[in-house]
């Protein structure tokens, strides 16, 4: 009977995507904050000017809070370009799979990183993004 009890309260947990992140600032130490925003409605998350194209010319593009189920903070010395930066995509066109919501910067690498360059898709669980953190040594704060 324990086993059954497991199996639903599994079912009845929602899982959690990832449908936007945010750079908080830089702080004084070189370390970028930023923030994980999830939801679990993937399939209509939505923001104001989201489908505007180039996304940098709108200026504090985010999701609209009705879809903003968690938010989590991570510290890095990686700088993440995000897509709200890009002067060729619309945010949308992240919910087609035709880029990423961010990327990590290979700017201040002299050389591609041997172990691999990070980024994050729209529609990611939460599992994959810790997954992928963990991998730069990086936690949710």
């Amino acid at each position: 009977m324990a086993n059954v009890f497991k199996i639903k309260r599994k079912m009845m947990e929602e899982e959690i995507y990832l449908c936007f992140i945010r750079l908080i600032g830089e702080e004084n130490d070189g370390y970028y904050r930023y923030e994980f925003i999830f939801t679990d409605n993937i399939d209509e998350v939505f923001g104001e000017n989201f489908d505007q194209k180039p996304a940098c010319l709108v200026n504090n593009l985010m999701v609209s809070e009705e879809f903003i189920n968690e938010v989590h903070i991570i510290k890095t010395k990686i700088k993440l370009d995000l897509i709200q930066d890009n002067c060729c995509f619309s945010i949308s066109d992240c919910y087609d799979g035709i880029i990423s919501l961010a990327w990590e910067n290979l700017d201040s690498y002299d050389e591609y990183p041997k172990d691999g360059r990070i980024f994050f898709k729209f529609g990611e669980t939460i599992k994959e993004v810790e997954t992928k953190l963990a991998m730069k040594n990086i936690v949710f704060i």
